[in-house]
């Protein structure tokens, strides 16, 4: 659900970029005063996940596709702070090296699947696994929950700022808003699946990386068996953004179908990104679009993990306190 430059008023992306400055400047500050050793690895790891996880579009039984936000995974792994930084560091790489969003638009479709995604997501799936009882049960069907709640929320987010946007007589929004919302609807699912999924793969393997889930974290003796986990999300992330985006579904996707309905405006001049897109890396292959698709996947993926790094390398971290460090 990448907002293009131009479909919502330069107000309007503004007012949504100043919110999505504010929280994201929030959850960096919180970061800091929860920044473990492992903390920055695993953020690394979620978002280049999640960013190959966002270029394979899958089918919902229409003509449309959908792909995955990520919003709740992230924060269900990462807590809601990590998640939502997870998230902003995804979406800026998309429209950096890929043009996958505008830069106007970019604060707003941080605060649709960063903010909303993340932080709000994560709100729904603790209340849930709080009502469950936690644990294993609770985690993964609140992370359900709010992961198809989180593409709805957005969904009708975005519906909103279109009407802010424009005179109403530009557009049938009551349609509109009946299209978009249904298609995400069905999305939602697709996006719950494979949120639950994922949630259960992890838990079920190390559920001290869980964020909230009770389980004490990893002592000092195990972080080599840590940095083999992360070491291995890192290889499914490469080898999803390697093998498998090529055969992403070609169909439209939600935003997309709606934009193509209802005649959407989208900016004449946009601020691009170094390539087109996806399939625009220049290669010398036969099928160089498939190519394209996978050399995208491998270096998107391991940039979003390298800023990852570099975001917590420059972190400025809460001085450890002396009773913190006896307890360690």
């Amino acid at each position: 659900m990448h907002i293009q430059d131009g479909t919502l008023s330069t107000p309007v992306c503004l007012a949504a970029g100043a919110i999505s400055i504010g929280a994201v400047g929030y959850c960096l500050r919180q970061m800091r005063d929860s920044l473990a050793d492992r903390t920055v690895p695993l953020t690394g790891m979620m978002a280049s996940l999640i960013f190959a996880g966002q270029m394979i579009n899958f089918p919902i039984g229409l003509p449309v596709s959908g792909h995955l936000m990520g919003g709740v995974l992230a924060a269900t792994i990462l807590g809601p702070w990590a998640g939502c930084v997870a998230i902003t560091l995804v979406l800026f790489v998309q429209w950096a090296l890929f043009s996958d969003g505008g830069l106007i638009s970019l604060g707003a479709n941080v605060l649709h699947m960063g903010v909303i995604g993340a932080i709000g997501g994560y709100a729904v799936m603790s209340t849930v696994r709080k009502l469950l009882g936690g644990g294993y049960r609770g985690t993964v069907a609140g992370s359900v929950v709010a992961a198809w709640l989180s593409v709805l929320a957005a969904s009708a987010l975005f519906c909103a700022e279109l009407r802010l946007s424009h005179s109403p007589t530009n557009f049938a929004f009551g349609s509109l808003f009946a299209l978009t919302v249904t298609l995400h609807a069905l999305i939602g699912i697709g996006e719950a699946l494979i949120t639950g999924f994922a949630v259960s793969a992890i838990f079920q393997q190390r559920p001290d990386l869980v964020y909230g889930s009770g389980v004490e974290p990893a002592s000092r003796a195990r972080v080599a068996e840590v940095g083999r986990f992360l070491g291995a999300g890192l290889v499914v992330a490469l080898a999803v953004g390697a093998f498998l985006s090529p055969f992403a579904s070609s169909m439209p996707d939600g935003l997309e179908a709606v934009a193509e309905k209802f005649s959407l405006p989208t900016s004449d001049d946009p601020v691009s990104g170094f390539f087109a897109d996806y399939d625009r890396i220049p290669v010398s292959a036969s099928n160089w679009e498939s190519v394209s698709v996978s050399v995208a996947g491998i270096g998107g993926t391991l940039v979003v993990f390298a800023l990852a790094l570099l975001l917590g390398f420059v972190q400025p971290r809460r001085q450890t306190t002396l009773a913190e460090a006896t307890r360690e």
